[in-house]
């Protein structure tokens, strides 16, 4: 048996003011998907564990990865795209099955749904009777019209996303089922008409842990085949924006009866599902962490989710500004800010003009004089449960302390979801007060053990709960919470 894989993953913020280029996404051809995706905790590894121990033989054509950011530019991905039909072309008769490995929040210029279009390609090329299997980020804003090509849809069901190698290992193994076995999987999709921040989606805590319940009970009956929840990416103005419930099923009707349940539970929800609690200004969240590190015995976690870029400076003002000790604010991204401290060397004083490079709504940059602990080149394997085994590659990266913040700058970027990139520069969580980061959920893996209590501030900029800040040309009006007057 054997079996083809490919796939290609962004996270596209429409609202950004950045195109994103080829350039920056990482792509692997041919031996390689497997060589770095065995044993990493990505959906391409998951496929890769369940072939290999199967017996099945792997056909690898790439795999691609290109973060967060903006509108990925329309050469860009018609040359994945086109990367990826080639590959198939050339193993033309040689396969059994497809697997891909995808986000569904992915926009060029051009294509509003680009794993929409990339799996009618697909189809279209491989033809009817060739089983296809898409696994896919949590966060996809996904298109009902990808189920027209018959193909089986798989969701992280967790967020921090832990178990995106898993989500590829049900993928596969389905796949194997309808192979082996002659399984005949039905899916259904329905969208309950919600427009939901990433920083509710974490489902670890309700109300998403509600829906995932719910998703890991249907995933137990009689019939059922798999289930997912997508929770959405709120920043893309796109026409397929907005939350959906999958299941796929030995019946038609079971699949539709379990998605329709899905949404009801959603809906239902919508009002925390959108609006939260306990979400502080800017000023606010700052100084009740200061007063509450006071008192804790582990360090506070200050969450500034809105954050796309990793440049903004909101928090790191006013954390000066309140003058804010044994703070911690690892990866601000500003390779201007690394370079200068290259060139004054460790243990020299510096002033620096620092973040808010991205954009003018970043917040201005900080300025502030700081002494250079540590510079230089850093990359390392990450340990943490979303980053292991992956190669993290900082580019040239500073640690200085600005007054009583310990701050961190990179070259490249990233954002604080596990320990690695405070102990990879000889410190210790436990050694701070207060760490800030601007994970939106997958922080919580490591920094609900790590952390004393976890404060959420809005801050202006790229991503705040309050979608009313944009405007949407694309995204239908009747969602909800746009639906709200």
């Amino acid at each position: 048996m054997r079996i083809l894989v490919a796939g290609m993953n962004h996270e596209t913020h429409t609202f950004l003011p950045n195109i994103t280029p080829l350039s920056q996404f990482s792509t692997a051809y041919n031996g390689d998907v497997i060589k770095l995706s065995r044993g990493v905790n990505t959906s391409m590894g998951g496929f890769i564990d369940v072939l290999e121990e199967s017996g099945a033989e792997v056909l690898p054509v790439l795999m691609s990865y290109g973060g967060v950011s903006g509108t990925v530019a329309e050469s860009a991905y018609s040359f994945l795209k086109e990367e990826i039909l080639s590959g198939i072309e050339r193993h033309a008769g040689q396969f059994d099955g497809v697997l891909l490995a995808l986000h569904g929040a992915m926009v060029s210029e051009s294509v509003q749904s680009t794993e929409t279009d990339l799996v009618h390609a697909v189809r279209a090329q491989i033809g009817p009777g060739v089983p296809l299997m898409v696994a896919l980020d949590l966060h996809g804003n996904l298109d009902p019209a990808i189920l027209d090509t018959g193909c089986g849809l798989f969701g992280y069901h967790e967020s921090p996303h832990t178990d995106a190698a898993d989500t590829g290992r049900r993928a596969a193994r389905t796949m194997l089922r309808v192979l082996n076995r002659g399984l005949v999987p039905y899916a259904s999709m329905t969208k309950p008409g919600l427009v939901i921040p990433s920083v509710f989606s974490a489902t670890g805590i309700s109300p998403a842990r509600d829906i995932m319940d719910r998703v890991r009970y249907w995933m137990t009956q009689p019939g059922v085949i798999d289930v997912s929840f997508f929770f959405g990416f709120a920043w893309s103005d796109v026409r397929q924006l907005g939350a959906s419930a999958v299941a796929v099923a030995t019946d038609q009707n079971l699949a539709q009866r379990i998605t329709a349940d899905l949404s009801q539970l959603a809906w239902s929800l919508r009002k925390p599902l959108t609006e939260g609690h306990e979400i502080y200004s800017v000023a606010e969240g700052v100084s009740l962490a200061i007063r509450r590190a006071g008192q804790s015995s582990k360090p506070v976690i200050l969450l500034d989710h809105s954050d796309r870029l990793n440049d903004t400076t909101f928090v790191l003002h006013e954390l000066i500004r309140q003058g804010a000790q044994k703070a911690c604010h690892p990866l601000l991204c500003d390779p201007e800010a690394a370079l200068l401290c290259q060139k004054a060397g460790a243990g020299s004083t510096v002033r620096l003009s620092v973040g808010s490079k991205s954009s003018a709504v970043a917040g201005g940059p900080v300025e502030v004089g700081a002494r250079v602990l540590w510079v230089g080149e850093k990359t390392y394997v990450g340990t943490g449960p979303m980053t292991h085994g992956k190669e993290i590659d900082l580019g040239l990266t500073a640690v200085v302390q600005a007054e009583g913040v310990w701050l961190q700058i990179t070259s490249e970027m990233h954002s604080l979801i596990d320990t690695d990139p405070i102990t990879e520069f000889g410190a210790n969580p436990n050694d701070f007060a207060i760490i800030v980061t601007k994970s939106k959920t997958h922080f919580r893996a490591v920094y609900e053990e790590v952390g004393q209590e976890i404060i959420i501030v809005d801050a202006p900029a790229y991503s705040p709960v309050d979608l009313s800040a944009f405007t949407y040309v694309n995204a239908p009006r009747s969602l909800y919470p746009f639906t709200i007057t």
